[in-house]
């Protein structure tokens, strides 16, 4: 039954916010974020109600779905964007990864790599997409000093909700992942945010 709840929540969020999109004409660069933050939150919550090879199994489904979906533009919500990027089918790949390494004996790592994904990675692409006016282009993909600027200061603000600490560490670990969204492209930072995360909150605390 939770599985299937599980199935249903985010089928929702993915669905209702291609409606709203092709209803209202949401630009694609508020709703990939909207459904980036949901549904990435949702697998924050989801190991506290299912199990971890249930969570797996869900993400799992999701990415080929997804997956199959760009073939025949079904998600224009979260698909129809300029640039050449995987990332809506990474990120519950990033999921499946962290779950693996992390679940069930370190929930908080778990989390809070979801976490950086879900808000830092996601509000820092929308402010420099919407803001960015200092870019730069690496291998295609259009970087900007201000999308990095917001990721560093919600990275920073995650490593002290979860981890309240003054030492060098609290600007280390946002730097680290700081830098490492910088460097990646075709959505690849979905995949490796979270599990890098966590290794940082799990082998630096």
């Amino acid at each position: 039954m939770k599985l299937i709840l599980l199935i249903v929540i985010s089928s929702s969020l993915i669905l209702g916010m291609e409606i709203l999109k092709r209803k209202f004409s949401l630009s694609v660069a508020l709703t990939r974020r909207a459904i980036h933050i949901s549904t990435a939150t949702v697998a924050t919550i989801a190991p506290l109600f299912v199990t971890k090879q249930q969570l797996i199994f869900v993400c799992i489904l999701f990415a080929g779905v997804l997956f199959a979906g760009r073939k025949h533009h079904l998600f224009s919500a979260i698909q129809s964007v300029e640039r050449h990027t995987f990332g809506e089918i990474y990120l519950p790949l990033g999921v499946v990864v962290t779950a693996l390494l992390f679940l069930p004996q370190n929930l908080e790592a778990f989390q809070f790599g979801i976490f950086v994904m879900a808000f830092s990675d996601a509000l820092g692409g929308l402010i420099g997409e919407k803001f960015g006016k200092h870019s730069f282009i690496i291998l295609g993909n259009k970087k900007t000093l201000e999308g990095s600027v917001v990721f560093f200061g919600c990275s920073l603000i995650l490593t002290y909700l979860f981890y309240p600490i003054f030492g060098y560490q609290l600007f280390l670990i946002p730097l680290i992942l700081t830098i490492t969204e910088f460097c990646f492209i075709y959505g690849l930072d979905n995949l490796i945010l979270p599990v890098l995360g966590a290794y940082l909150i799990h082998f630096l605390i």
